[in-house]
């Protein structure tokens, strides 16, 4: 059955009445497309505003950059040529528009010319709305932010930095109207997710304004992010107390003597870190204050290789005798 079909297609394909009915539906349907686009069309056009020629040193404030929708009348041909291209109009500041107080005004019954020179001789304008363009503007002003890290950052076990992570630069300047970089007291990266990390990081980040910031501009579109990851480990010190000004006709005894502490460092700097580098103090002078019947110990690290350190007692009992 189905080669039936394909040789009877392919007969009527042959057949020369069937290419002479072809040939005139398609000069029927051309000599209507070119009736219909002969024939004079009422269309309005929208256009995009572009900025040519604003002062270097002015931003215009508006949220959204304006459009201008022109009526015209032309024939189809001409219509037809705007529907396959950007339809953008460029608004010249020096020679289109005039300063009123903190704004550009560009009115229409001026712009009519610059819109014929678009649209060419053959397009009559009808009308341009709106007929009136306000545009505010602020002078651009800058400001020194610091960079804030976005970051989700998980270790693998017993790895760490000892030294954090190193943002460079750590602060960029806001450019923008002076009224919109005054709420701007930092920028944010974009997010750095890293998981089970165990190497070294050193990554490029984006920078991110306040979505109510986007004509605001940084000095630097990009920051670099590093940190050096190391193995961890933690060891265990029994610290000595040490009593503070104590009077000398008084006399006190307290317990503990001695308070651990455990630390957490990097393991090539294990064997550099001595019991001499941690001190814990108990200040008399800080009971009498607060009428308290025992001391609140105070942690002294003097090693630079420690990354953290804690007591496992926060509570030193005395008595006077």
């Amino acid at each position: 059955m189905l080669n039936n079909i394909k040789t009877k297609l392919v007969r009527s394909l042959k057949s020369k009445k069937l290419n002479v009915f072809g040939l005139f539906f398609l000069l029927a349907f051309l000599i209507l497309v070119v009736t219909k686009l002969s024939e004079t069309y009422v269309e309005t056009i929208p256009f995009n505003i572009e900025y040519r020629n604003l002062p270097e040193k002015n931003i215009i404030t508006l949220d959204s950059i304006p459009k201008v929708n022109v009526t015209v009348s032309t024939h189809g041909f001409n219509l037809l040529s705007y529907y396959f291209y950007d339809k953008n109009f460029q608004l010249d500041f020096k020679k289109s528009t005039y300063i009123k107080g903190n704004n550009y005004v560009w009115l229409a019954d001026k712009g009519i010319y610059d819109f014929k020179k678009l649209l060419g001789k053959n397009v009559d304008i009808i009308a341009v709305k709106p007929d009136t363009l306000i545009l505010p503007f602020g002078t651009l002003s800058m400001k020194r932010v610091p960079v804030v890290l976005k970051s989700k950052i998980n270790f693998a076990s017993g790895f760490d930095t000892l030294d954090g992570i190193e943002i460079k630069p750590d602060s960029v300047n806001v450019i923008g109207a002076k009224e919109e970089i005054d709420n701007v007291d930092f920028v944010e990266t974009q997010l750095l997710s890293l998981e089970n990390i165990k190497m070294n990081i050193n990554t490029n980040l984006g920078l991110e304004l306040p979505n109510s910031s986007k004509r605001l501009k940084l000095s630097e579109e990009n920051i670099n992010i590093t940190a050096s990851v190391e193995k961890f480990t933690e060891g265990t010190f029994d610290v000595p107390i040490t009593i503070l000004n104590v009077p000398n006709n008084i006399e006190i005894n307290y317990f503990p003597k001695y308070i651990k502490v455990s630390y957490y460092l990097s393991l090539r700097d294990y064997r550099e870190v001595n019991l001499s580098d941690f001190i814990i103090e108990c200040d008399y002078r800080d009971v009498l204050k607060s009428g308290k019947s025992y001391f609140n110990p105070k942690l002294i690290v003097n090693s630079g290789q420690v990354k953290s350190a804690r007591m496992k007692q926060n509570k030193v009992e005395y008595i006077i005798k």
